[in-house]
């Protein structure tokens, strides 16, 4: 309190001692530049939500490739002009990243030609919802105050990922895999494999863009959280992604929750159980992926879901005004011990 006072004290000192027509000066500096600082803030924040770009150029350059396809010609060649060769910045990115080749699209255009031939549609009407898009981002970006953009791009990656993201420098990317997070009702996907079919249950376009985006914060906010989330225990994985996945289910209401929140909700108090007693052994154990034989018990990926029950508890048991605690976690053991889950 004393420097407090020897502060104002100070202060007052000055405009006592200071001619009239310095002081007004001073007043109106000080006025002035506060106004820039709050106009210099709030510009900042606009900037937030909207200094990223959709990039869907991917997925028309695919859907040229497929119509230029004649008896006879070169598919793979095809592929490689109309969609790699022409691929966006954003795009290469991630064609580098899984690899993705000319000839992939060949073969899976070869073995699913009723999936991507019903499926053109909603790809295309995807494309077409970027103001639905940018309020989604707005509505993440006002419940996490230090939130930062990503690009985001939209394409085809031969089952490559459902989404991802990368991180290039202070440039932020996200990627979103039509062949799992585009379709609707009346895309056929019987052709899909059983593991496969099991995932795309769970398509939810505008919650996997959430989902990624959390990724991107989880990354870009200190090497503190980057590494409680990058460990070799389950629990690193489990929050890892079921905090993203809590984060997707809060700001995007409806769509798909898939087969494994399904089943999560039915069975969570066995699954509950199962987790706490192996939540902090080493390697994802079967609560992520697995070979197809596991379908035949249980969906894939249940660590998903009971991550973002967990977050979910956390979210609820602080009574939290926003996103920051569940995204900059620090410090893993208490976390899950705070959320009050077990």
């Amino acid at each position: 309190m004393a420097v407090k006072s020897d502060l104002c004290t100070f202060d007052m000192a000055i405009y006592v001692i200071m001619p009239t027509h310095y002081l007004i000066l001073l007043i109106m500096v000080r006025r002035y530049f506060i106004l820039f600082s709050l106009v210099m803030y709030t510009n900042f924040l606009i900037s937030q939500t909207r200094s990223f770009e959709i990039v869907t150029q991917d997925v028309f350059n695919f859907w040229q490739a497929v119509d230029s396809l004649k008896i006879g010609s070169d598919t793979t060649k095809l592929f490689q002009t109309k969609v790699l060769d022409r691929a966006s910045p954003a795009f290469k990115i991630f064609i580098k990243k899984w690899n993705i080749k000319a000839k992939d699209y060949t073969r899976q255009l070869g073995r699913y030609p009723l999936f991507y031939k019903t499926m053109r549609a909603s790809t295309i009407r995807l494309c077409q919802s970027q103001d639905s898009i940018k309020k989604i981002v707005a509505q993440f970006q006002k419940l996490y105050p230090a939130f930062r953009n990503a690009d985001i791009c939209i394409g085809f990656g031969n089952f490559s990922t459902g989404g991802n993201m990368a991180i290039e420098g202070d440039h932020n990317f996200v990627y979103i895999g039509l062949e799992y997070h585009g379709l609707d009702s009346n895309t056929y996907i019987k052709e899909l494999s059983i593991s496969t079919q099991d995932y795309v249950s769970r398509s939810n376009f505008f919650r996997t863009i959430i989902h990624e985006l959390v990724h991107v914060q989880q990354y870009s906010h200190g090497k503190k959280i980057k590494k409680a989330l990058n460990g070799n225990l389950l629990a690193n994985r489990i929050i890892k992604e079921g905090i993203p996945d809590y984060i997707g289910q809060l700001i995007v209401a409806g769509g798909n929750n898939g087969n494994y929140y399904d089943y999560g909700l039915l069975n969570e108090n066995v699954l509950k159980t199962k987790l706490k007693n192996e939540m902090w052994n080493e390697g994802s154990s079967d609560w992520f992926g697995g070979d197809d034989k596991l379908f035949t018990q249980k969906p894939r990926d249940l660590g998903y879901f009971m991550g973002s029950r967990i977050g979910k508890n956390y979210f609820h048991s602080n009574q939290l005004k926003d996103l920051t605690q569940l995204i900059e976690i620090k410090n893993l053991k208490k976390f899950i011990d705070d959320s009050k889950y077990f």
